[in-house]
């Protein structure tokens, strides 16, 4: 089975348990090989911690054309802007909740997928 690429935009507190999870628990599907922040040396901090990862800027990792999901760990006031950017890049999105703060933003965001072929998710 192909694993697949995925990049974390966002790294934060919270990027911990993604990085552990993916590296660990979904090791043999998910290949973690690349994370981006507006802060770069946030990036480049948790790439250093996580071998085979490498840090970029998020315009960087949305243009990356091998990474197909994009793991949005940004703050809640920025989820639909990423996801939507991330949609555009041809990469499915798999947001920390909430999936957007309105409902209309989240309504877009699944319409957008849809038409591009493409995959939203969110936690819980």
């Amino acid at each position: 089975m192909k694993r697949v690429k995925v990049g974390i935009i966002g790294c934060g507190a919270i990027s911990d348990v993604y990085f552990w999870m993916m590296g660990q628990v979904y090791k043999d599907i998910l290949d973690l090989c690349a994370c981006g922040d507006l802060m770069l040396e946030r990036a480049q901090a948790k790439a250093e911690k996580n071998p085979g990862v490498k840090a970029m800027t998020v315009k960087q990792l949305l243009k990356d054309p091998e990474i197909e999901i994009v793991v949005n760990l940004t703050i809640p006031r920025a989820h639909a802007k990423v996801a939507f950017d991330a949609l555009k890049a041809g990469k499915s999105v798999y947001n920390e909740k909430p999936l957007a703060i309105t409902r209309k933003e989240g309504l877009k965001m699944l319409a957008l997928a849809a038409e591009k072929g493409l995959r939203v998710g969110g936690a819980p």
